[in-house]
């Protein structure tokens, strides 16, 4: 072994911890994404869900899986889209979570089964767990961060109303590229420039008494003054 073979493994395992490093920050942006725009977030998950319950009857007309389980991962997602009736707050101890943790393991035992005893190439297994069995229940393991910072609001349109700290990232910074909520920020910032306004005193018309009992006394003594002069003077 020379000494080459050592730097290569030095440089893997350096590329392991930045991949890692990397999966930590994309998932605090997501959470940080989530937290901020709740009520989006339950808007594209409902389409996310959609999307791919479309997928599994397209593969079951072009690919010809099998049909039961098909059917059964689309009851699968029928029963990860009720925790939206409560969304942000998913309460762990619930029917529908419970249930929900309990389908994601069956439903990838259940394909993992298939996969091994009919061939298929690994990009096409992987694509098919990643956005078949895996994308919508970890989009709901993200959003239980959402659950601690939201509050009890009886309007749920109301949540993304909630001013929050000023964080800045990068999924944070692609929405407001793509123009959501700008007009709010623009409102808001117009708002609080005007609050501003209001609040700061004008200077320029107080006259304090300090200025008003100099100047009387200075006159007085002044035209005191004078007289004297002109008695002396007569």
């Amino acid at each position: 072994m020379n000494f080459l073979h050592l730097v290569a493994y030095g440089a893997t395992g350096l590329a392991f911890c930045f991949l890692v490093l990397s999966l930590a920050c994309g998932l605090y942006y997501l959470a940080e994404l989530v937290e901020e725009y709740t009520v989006y977030t339950k808007k594209v998950i409902k389409v996310m869900t959609m999307v791919v319950v479309a997928i599994h009857f397209l593969l079951c007309i072009f690919d010809r899986l099998p049909v039961l389980q098909l059917l059964f991962s689309v009851f699968c997602h029928g029963v990860y889209s009720l925790n939206l009736q409560t969304f942000p707050f998913i309460q762990l101890s619930s029917l529908p979570f419970i249930s929900s943790c309990v389908l994601v393991f069956v439903d990838h035992f259940l394909w993992f089964k298939y996969f091994t005893r009919y061939y298929r190439p690994f990009m096409d297994i992987a694509s098919f767990f990643g956005i078949c069995v895996w994308l919508i229940p970890f989009t709901y393991f993200i959003s239980l961060s959402a659950n601690d910072n939201a509050l009890p609001l009886s309007d749920p349109s109301a949540a993304d109303m909630i001013p929050h700290q000023q964080k800045t990232g990068l999924f944070k910074t692609l929405f407001g590229f793509l123009g959501i909520k700008q007009q709010q920020s623009q409102q808001d910032q117009s708002f609080s420039s005007q609050s501003f306004d209001l609040q700061q005193p004008s200077y320029h018309n107080i006259q304090t008494p300090y200025n008003t009992n100099m100047t009387t006394p200075v006159s007085r003594s002044h035209y005191a003054s004078n007289q004297l002069q002109n008695r002396k003077a007569l």
